[in-house]
């Protein structure tokens, strides 16, 4: 069941936006800059910073893509896809599906594939979308071309929906968080999506869950932002779909993006960004958790906090390390302007060798 949202919240959240109005109108293609020097880290190839410029892009989402060697982004006010160098330039890949943001981001190269979680939460709440329904779903682009395959919705006719993060399993079916809904969703191969596992734990008014990851021993791991809370998500027949909290020393509040290494620790990257619309958000940083009994419990090996670069998102995992995502969506919610997309890379004692693909 949707929920409203809190008038003082939503007054705040429309006061905000109306700042965004005119970076919310059709946009040229991207503005490319190689990146700026940086310092190189001598048995890794690849800058420590990566700074580029691109106008109207605010990127929330990124993944590696392998065959490309580059990073993708979307674009939390135009609904775009682009490609990030390593030099730092940025070309636009795909352009404008509507009026949504595309954020939450997974590149299946199994399948020739980049899946995109979009949504029009933020967006519709300030501009005139004239008969579009809430808006909530996953597009699928071809990885080769970047040619829009498919939209997938999964709103579910909900008045309030905001599709935010997905994850993939093996067999290639997509989990979607949606951050106002006590609803995981499922799609499959064929685009059917199904429920995962609903819980009143998981709603939230504006920003609850949001990070995602398929962990190889069959289930969900995912946070949500407002509160830091970790939940285990067991999927499988409703008989058997399993719900289950996971014990931190702490609450990882504002936690946004997460990535599973292959030494099965997780990677969480938290922010202060909800701050610009009223939710409650935590400190820049980036924590290294791992867990001893099948993530019923977690601790915390090692964290930077404050993070150098204001607003993280999420993390990308690369042949050259593990590069952390900033792209100044904090500044666009409170409605300043910028053009500089930042990705700065996780020092050694804080990344895994094995991740390099």
């Amino acid at each position: 069941m949707s929920r409203a949202l809190p008038l003082r919240v939503a007054v705040a959240t429309a006061a905000v936006l109306a700042t965004m109005a005119p970076i919310l109108l059709p946009a040229p293609a991207a503005v490319a800059e190689t990146a700026r020097p940086a310092a190189s880290n001598g048995h890794r190839h690849g800058q420590d910073v990566i700074v580029s410029r691109a106008t109207d892009v605010y990127p929330e989402g990124i993944a590696w893509d392998p065959t490309r060697r580059a990073f993708l982004v979307g674009s939390a006010l135009r609904g775009t896809l682009s490609v990030i160098r390593m030099d730092g330039t940025v070309t636009e890949l795909a352009p404008s599906i509507g009026m949504v943001s595309t954020l939450g981001l997974r590149v299946d190269t199994a399948r020739n594939r980049i899946l995109v979680a979009y949504s029009d939460f933020w967006i519709r709440q300030r501009l005139d979308v004239g008969d579009q329904p809430p808006t909530s779903g996953v597009a699928v682009y071809d990885l080769k071309t970047g040619e829009l395959e498919q939209r997938i919705d999964v709103s579910g006719g909900r008045e309030r929906t905001f599709a935010n993060d997905l994850t993939f399993d093996p067999r290639g079916n997509i989990y979607v968080t949606d951050s106002v809904s006590d609803t995981v969703q499922r799609i499959d191969l064929a685009g059917n999506v199904t429920p995962v596992a609903t819980d009143p734990r998981f709603a939230a008014d504006i920003v609850g869950l949001n990070g995602v990851v398929w962990h190889p021993h069959g289930y969900l791991l995912s946070l949500r932002y407002d509160t830091g809370e970790m939940y285990r998500i067991t999927p499988g027949a409703p008989a058997h779909r399993r719900v289950s909290e996971v014990r931190l020393p702490r609450p990882l509040i504002g936690t946004d993006g997460l990535q599973l290494r292959s030494d099965g620790s997780l990677v969480v990257v938290t922010n202060s960004i909800g701050a610009a619309v009223g939710v409650p958000g935590g400190e820049d940083g980036v924590s290294v958790l791992t867990s001893r009994d099948g993530w019923r419990s977690a601790r915390v090996t090692s964290q930077i906090k404050p993070w150098p670069t204001g607003g993280p998102t999420t993390v990308a995992f690369t042949p050259c390390g593990d590069y952390v995502l900033s792209g100044e969506v904090g500044a666009a919610l409170a409605g300043a302007t910028s053009d500089q997309i930042t990705l700065r890379r996780l020092p050694s004692r804080m990344s895994n060798k094995e991740n390099i693909r």
